[in-house]
Formats: C-alpha cells, sequence, structure tokens
C-alpha cells in the first residue's frame, strides 16, 4: 500500500509541473526510480508489485534453516543469521548483507516471528525541591569557520533540575579535570548559588575507577566537591534516562544554539552562549514545566547556597598502569616509561598535562620520571631510545648491585668505578651491558674476563663481552688449542702514528 501511495505521488507532482530532479528531491527517491514510476502506467505498476512479491528468492533454499534458527533465537540480528549462513553452508553464494535482511524481514512476517523489545516502563517523576539538584554533562560539536572549514568544540553544560535554568561553556579543547572544575565555578556564579546535589554521567574526567558501585574520585575533582560542598551521584552505565533533563539540554544548545552558526574564535562563541541563554534559552516557556527558567530561577537562587571563594585546583595528576613494555596507554597512543618501571604484578604510575601540551609522567614517589610531547594522532609509540634504558635504580646502586654478584665484589666495584671515570655519559649503557652479560654466562666466566681486563687495561663493555665469549667458546673445546686472546678493537700504537700534513703549495696550485 505504501509503495501504491508513493507512486500516485509520483504522478501527483507530474501534474503539478515538477521536474524530474525536483520530485526526486521532493519525495527522497532515486531519479532513476521517478523515471520508471513515470513510465509505468497503474497497470503496469500493480503487475510490477505482484512480480515483487512473488519473485524467487536466491535465499530461498535456506528458508527451513533461517526459520528454524529465528525461532530459536528471536532477536537475532540479520547480520548474525547472514554469518550463520557461512558458517553452515560452504556452498552459500556472495549474497550481499541488504539481501539477508530483506529475507530476515520476509521470514518474520511469513511465520510470525517478530524481534523483541526490552521496554522499559516509566512515570512521571515528582518535581524536585528548590536547590536540592543540578546536572552537568558535555557535549561537542563540528562548524563551519568563516574560512569554510570544520572545527570541532567542546562544551560542558549546567542545568538546574527545578527551575530548568541552564548554563553553557565552550572550549578549543577537549576538557580536562582542570577546565571542567574551571567549567562548574563559571556556572555557580552565573547561577548565583551552589545546589545541594549534581548527577553526572560516569565521566573518566571525575572518575579514576569503579569498583562493583564504589566510585573513586579524581583527587583534583574530589577536593574540589569538598571545597564547594556539593554532593555526587553519578548515574549506572547505559542509562541517559536518569539524566533526561540535560541530556536534552545538550541537544538544545546543539540544535537551536550551534546549527547554522559560523565559528569566529572560542570567546566570540562565548559571548554568543550568553546572549542566547538570556534571550532564549531561559527566558522562553520550557515545554515540560509550562514555566519560564529564568522567572522559576529568581525563585529558586534563595534555595541556593552562596558561592565563596575562589577554587584554584592544583595540577591534575591521574594514575595509570603501566604495561608490561614500559609504557602507558594515554589517549591512543603509548608514551614510553624507562626500562625496569614495570614492576609485576601492576605498576601505577601519574600523569600531568601541562599548558603547552606535555605530558608528565611520575612513579608513586612523585618522582618525574618521563616528558612527552603530546601526539595528535593515534597509534604511535612516544619516546626515543633514551627510555629503553633502565632508570630504575641510581648508578652508585647499580654498581653495588653488579659487584656483588662477583667472586670479588671490592675488585669488581674498582673496574667499574674506573669505566665511569672514562666514560661518564655512558656509563649506565655500560653497566646494563654488562648486567646483561652476567645474566647470560656463568659468573665464573665473567669473573675471568673481569681479570682479565683489569691486568690489560680495558675498560668498554664490548671488549669485556669479547673476552668473555673467547673464554667460553675455549672451555666448549676441551681437546682444541685455542689462540691467545686478542682484542682487536684496541689498538695501543694508534697514539704514536702522525698524520700527514699537506703543503699549502699543493692548495695554491688547485686555486690557480
Amino acid at each position: 500500500m505504501q509503495k501504491l501511495i508513493m507512486y500516485y505521488e509520483v504522478h501527483k507532482l507530474k501534474r503539478e509541473g515538477l521536474k524530474t530532479a525536483q520530485i526526486s528531491r521532493c519525495l527522497v527517491l532515486d531519479y532513476r526510480t521517478v523515471k520508471k514510476y513515470l513510465a509505468m502506467s497503474e497497470e503496469d505498476y500493480q503487475d510490477f508489485l505482484e512480480l515483487q512479491s512473488t519473485r524467487y528468492k536466491i535465499l530461498a533454499p535456506y528458508e527451513d534453516y533461517v526459520k528454524a534458527r529465528l525461532e530459536a533465537c528471536e532477536d537475532a540480528s540479520a547480520a548474525q543469521v547472514h554469518d550463520w549462513l557461512k558458517e553452515h553452508f560452504n556452498d552459500l553464494n556472495d549474497v550481499n548483507a541488504k539481501t539477508v535482511f530483506n529475507f530476515v524481514l520476509y521470514i518474520r512476517n511469513k511465520y510470525g516471528i517478530p524481534k523483541p523489545f526490552n521496554n522499559r516502563d516509566y512515570t512521571q517523576a515528582d518535581e524536585l525541591p528548590y536547590g536540592k539538584q543540578a546536572q552537568v554533562d558535555l557535549g561537542e560539536y563540528n562548524m563551519t569557520t568563516d574560512e569554510g572549514k570544520r572545527r570541532k568544540i567542546y562544551f560542558l553544560c549546567m542545568v538546574l533540575s527545578r527551575s530548568r535554568y541552564k548554563y553553557v561553556w565552550f572550549s578549543e579543547r577537549p576538557f580536562t579535570t582542570i577546565s571542567a572544575i574551571a567549567a562548574h565555578d563559571r556556572a555557580f556564579w552565573y547561577m548565583e548559588g551552589i545546589v545541594f546535589e549534581i548527577v553526572y554521567d560516569q565521566d573518566t574526567l571525575l572518575l579514576v575507577d569503579e569498583n562493583k558501585g564504589d566510585l573513586i574520585l579524581t583527587e583534583a575533582f574530589r577536593k574540589y566537591a569538598d571545597y564547594r560542598g556539593f554532593k555526587l551521584h553519578f548515574c549506572r552505565k547505559s542509562d541517559p534516562e536518569s539524566k533526561g533533563k540535560i541530556e536534552n539540554v545538550v541537544k538544545y544548545v546543539k540544535y537551536n544554539f550551534l546549527r547554522g552558526r559560523t565559528f569566529i574564535n572560542i570567546d566570540t562563541l562565548n559571548g554568543q552562549c550568553m546572549a542566547w541563554l538570556n534571550r532564549t534559552a531561559n527566558a522562553k516557556v520550557h515545554s515540560a514545566t509550562h514555566k519560564t527558567p529564568y522567572q522559576e530561577w529568581l525563585i529558586e537562587k534563595a534555595s541556593l547556597r552562596p558561592v565563596t571563594g575562589s577554587f584554584k585546583p592544583e595540577s591534575v595528576l591521574r594514575s595509570y598502569n603501566v604495561r608490561k613494555d614500559n609504557t602507558i596507554s594515554f589517549k591512543a597512543n603509548f608514551y614510553r616509561v624507562p626500562v625496569g618501571t614495570y614492576k609485576p604484578p601492576r605498576t601505577t604510575v601519574w600523569t600531568e598535562v601541562t599548558d603547552d601540551d606535555r605530558l608528565i609522567i611520575y612513579d608513586t614517589g612523585n618522582n618525574k620520571i618521563a616528558s612527552h610531547k603530546l601526539y595528535s594522532g593515534k597509534g604511535k609509540t612516544i619516546g626515543g631510545s633514551n627510555y629503553k634504558r633502565d632508570f630504575s635504580s641510581g648508578i652508585d646502586q647499580l654498581i653495588d648491585d653488579l659487584s656483588g654478584r662477583f667472586t670479588n665484589p671490592d675488585q669488581t666495584k674498582e673496574y667499574l668505578l674506573q669505566i665511569r671515570l672514562d666514560k661518564p655519559r655512558y656509563i649506565r649503557d655500560q653497566l646494563q651491558h654488562i648486567k646483561k652479560l652476567a645474566g647470560i654466562y656463568d659468573i665464573e666466566i665473567m669473573s675471568q674476563a673481569l681479570v682479565f681486563c683489569i691486568e690489560n687495561r680495558i675498560y668498554r663493555a664490548t671488549d669485556l663481552e669479547s673476552v668473555v665469549k673467547k673464554i667460553h667458546s675455549r672451555q666448549n673445546q676441551e681437546t682444541a688449542i685455542n689462540p691467545p686472546i686478542v682484542i682487536d678493537t684496541i689498538n695501543r700504537t694508534a697514539h704514536k702514528i702522525i698524520p700527514n700534513k699537506s703543503d699549502i703549495s699543493d692548495y695554491q696550485s688547485l686555486m690557480n
């Protein structure tokens, strides 16, 4: 019947003088479909509809199977049915997903297998007392600049639950805990008071974690809530109905204020929004209460607690778990921390984002262990080769620990201190290399190699490795006669070489 009505509507618009393209735009039909309908008589179209209903279906051989699966699982989607068909029938043709969808719909209608929907029962909630509650949520929207480019902006909304008095603040960057706190303070000053309770979604700006209903706040926001003296109520996950007032405000901001507006700069946008709040959002009669939010706010502000003082949030430190590869996942990128930071089963670090877009990472002792420039893309590992070194202990401690693993700790310590004296810039790399060797080769072999290096005044980890390998090879070849150990990397006569000098006349002849 709907298709027949569409056919008559196409011919009606044609009789009114509209062109094919105009009919296509008016009825949201494909241009070719409109031409096809116009070329058909009423009898032709009736025959066409009958053919459509009786034409052969590609998936007809699988009708019994699809029917049985839908009866066993009524809420199965067409995509699931498509996958089941591919799983159980190797001879299945390469059919389009839309074809499967239409066939599943056909089976449901033919055999009366409707898809169930979980309907939630609602009751009209009583209006809350004045000053009792506010709701807060975040939103984002893509605007067009005066140059014709796209620009995403972010905003925070607050609405008083009783009076429906609203406040909105915009930002060019995604909100952090600090900027969200600042927006809260602006909202309280605009509304000239603080409510008893604020309702939120479970946003990671404000929450660190949830443990079976126990909500763990970020440290900065917990301090702010305590300072301002309001209680927090976080909605359950996937439950937008419990904060429907603010959800409506977010949509109201997007489609009444932002849609069709040109972005100039963020200060201009916030100024325009303040004018819109006073002119429209808080001045028009609300469709649910049938009252003006501004007039209701005049009554409600007497029940609000006064705003006093100025809260100055400290730098926000958010906790992150260190991955086994000594990186943290931050906004779809991986940022390195020094090797050795991760300690099983779990290691936590704290992060801070500075105003110049740098990510600072601290250990649990509040010691700075890494600093990175924030990367705007996704999926990249940030951090140079210096983060691949083990900074988990100091140089002195590392020397003491490494010396204690050898048979003569005092002699080993003197050797390592000499390396430190010769190569102060690379001492950590040298120690890490020796530590790695000690984990591969027997400590007796390491001790013999170390004695050889001391006797020959060889103070370099790579040369020590050459000696270790030579001793290890000699011990594995019990019957072979090994040649004396020669360190090819050291040229003891290099200091005696006198470089050749060029005669100035050679250069004069070239210039002439």
